[in-house]
């Protein structure tokens, strides 16, 4: 029994000298020092922000990406008037205990925001969860996730961040003048951006996270649809059926954006369909599903092919795995899925939009060494220096373009004309359509060359 209270005591204790005597971090944080301002004083005591004030909200940022922000401020890769001459008057072991302070408290759901203007809010939330690339926006979603959570240092937690510093922010990366860690894709995917696209994305980011979830009725808002530059329009996301045949076609999209997750047995890499069909098999000119499902049944190779089994041999070439069963619920919902997009389209054209647009192959052939060059330039940003993509807890961000979890030698993003249409048509990622068709043709030779799955 004494040895119990004693060690009640010393807990006692040590919670009394803890108060008295706080961290370093929670010291700078909370008091500053000398010549250094409390962090509190902008970012709140628990890193929860000011509202109405262009300060970010440090909570759930993370330790790695708030180290890197310190040290990109005080380096000069990033410049601020406030953070640029604190973070030079922070020794080394000062950035990492404020990062430690910090990165240990997690975001509060911000408060609604009282707006009339629904339009502002279904507007930005479009924009977030889905781009628009009528006007080649990336959604912010692909890398922060839908409820805007982020995925690790490279893609941080926005949810909820002020209406004020997320516009200033994407303003700064828009003009360039933004500059710090990370992968440097910000500056990219804000530069298409226009002031009303700015205003609306903040809008919406700054109450993602309200609980209960903000109602934003887009269905009775009279928001301008996004219509492709092409003649077919699948259906609406939501208007999926609530039907037996609806639940399959739910699913068949489930397995078609995480493929590796829900068709499991059938998988032997890292890929999913929509690595390949982008957009969730929705996006003209990056081999859209809803392009091919009138064309099937169809003459392939000597024979006819249907749908059907040309998604088999995709599960086994490009999955490198084994075809699921035609009669097999992963197919069926599959088909589903593609047929539901598909639909009002007629059968036999050749919709505008389908596959990849096909380009000449240069005069003086492809070059892989030119490839190799551009890979680091363009590419490794994302898919990794060994070609190994990036995953975020299991899951992959960006996908593997080579090696034993990319897609095999039979695939059809092995040849080199079918490799380079894609990458004209859909690359970089956050500027597609700026690669010209020679380098195009280079990076396709590179990444042909490189070892992969026969």
């Amino acid at each position: 029994m004494r040895r119990v209270l004693g060690l009640l005591f010393l807990g006692v204790a040590m919670a009394h000298a803890a108060m008295r005597f706080p961290t370093l971090g929670a010291q700078l944080a909370l008091n500053g020092h000398g010549s250094i301002r409390a962090c509190a004083d902008c970012h709140g005591s628990q890193g929860q922000g000011l509202p109405h004030f262009a300060y970010p909200k440090l909570a759930g940022l993370g330790f790695r990406y708030l180290f890197g922000a310190l040290q990109s401020f005080a380096d000069g890769r990033r410049l601020n008037g406030i953070m640029t001459p604190i973070a030079r008057a922070l020794t080394m072991q000062e950035m990492r205990a404020v990062a430690t302070y910090y990165a240990s408290f997690r975001p509060r759901p911000p408060r609604p925001v009282p707006s009339t203007d629904r339009f502002r809010l279904a507007r930005g939330r479009r924009y977030y969860q889905h781009g628009d690339m009528n006007d080649r926006l990336i959604a912010c979603a692909r890398c922060h996730g839908r409820r805007g959570h982020g995925m690790g240092a490279r893609f941080p937690w926005v949810a909820g961040q002020t209406e004020a510093y997320v516009k200033e922010q994407l303003r700064s990366f828009r003009a360039g003048a933004r500059r710090g860690p990370g992968l440097g894709l910000m500056r990219d995917a804000a530069r298409p951006l226009d002031a009303r696209q700015i205003d609306d994305i903040a809008l919406y980011v700054s109450v993602l996270g309200v609980r209960p979830p903000l109602s934003i009725p887009v269905e009775s808002v009279a928001v301008p649809p996004i219509v492709p530059r092409r003649s077919f329009v699948p259906p609406r996301r939501n208007a999926i059926p609530h039907s037996v045949f609806g639940g399959a076609v739910r699913r068949g999209r489930a397995i078609f954006d995480h493929t590796a997750r829900y068709a499991q047995p059938y998988v032997g890499n890292a890929l999913s369909c929509s690595d390949c069909h982008l957009g969730e098999g929705r996006e003209a000119e990056a081999g859209p599903m809803w392009a091919a499902a009138g064309l099937f049944p169809r003459s392939y190779q000597g024979h006819v092919t249907t749908l059907a089994a040309r998604i088999q041999a995709a599960f086994i070439h490009s999955e490198n795995g084994r075809a699921p069963p035609l009669n097999g619920p992963v197919l069926t919902d599959l088909l589903a899925y593609v047929h539901w997009m598909s639909r009002g389209e007629v059968i036999g054209a050749h919709a505008p939009g389908r596959g990849y647009p096909p380009i000449a192959e240069p005069k003086h052939g492809a070059d892989a060494a030119r490839g190799a060059s551009l890979y680091v330039q363009r590419c490794a940003v994302c898919h990794g220096a060994r070609g190994e993509g990036a995953r975020y807890h299991g899951r992959v961000v960006f996908p593997p373009v080579w090696g034993s979890l990319s897609f095999g030698r039979r695939a059809s993003l092995a040849r080199t004309t079918v490799m380079a249409a894609f990458l004209k048509s859909t690359m970089p990622y956050t500027d597609p359509g700026t690669l010209t068709s020679g380098a195009a043709y280079d990076l396709a030779a590179f990444l042909e060359a490189r070892p992969r799955p026969p």
